[in-house]
C-alpha cells in the first residue's frame, strides 16, 4: 500500500491538508496511520496481503499487522530490524544493485 520516499512537505505546505488534519484532530502519523489500516482492512476482505515499503516500519508510527510483508529496499541493515518486529519481507536492497528511472 506504499510508504516510499514520502515528501511531507507536500502534506505540511498544502492548505487543504492541513484543514483536513485540524478539523480531524490528528498529526500527519495519525492520519497515516488511519489510512494504512483502513486500506489494510479492506485488502484483507479480498483475502488480499498488505505489502508496504520499509519505511512504513521503520520510520513511520504505523501499526502493521504480523501478515503484512514489508519490502526492504534501502539497506540490507534494514532487513534485520523489519524481521525482530515480527514482519515478514521480501529482501531487495538497492546497496547492491538499483535501477532508477532516468
Amino acid at each position: 500500500t506504499g510508504g516510499d520516499e514520502i515528501n511531507q512537505n507536500c502534506y505540511t505546505q498544502d492548505a487543504q491538508t492541513q484543514a483536513d488534519l485540524a478539523a480531524s484532530g490528528k498529526t500527519f502519523e495519525q492520519a497515516l496511520d488511519a489510512f494504512t489500516q483502513a486500506t489494510h482492512a479492506e485488502l484483507k476482505k479480498q483475502q488480499k496481503t498488505p505489502v508496504v515499503w520499509e519505511e512504513m516500519a521503520l520510520e513511520h508510527q504505523v501499526t502493521l499487522s504480523n501478515d503484512t510483508i514489508v519490502k526492504v529496499w534501502i539497506s540490507s541493515q534494514n532487513a534485520q530490524k523489519v524481521i525482530q518486529k515480527g514482519l515478514r519481507i521480501v529482501h531487495a536492497p538497492s546497496d547492491y544493485f538499483y535501477f532508477d528511472c532516468g
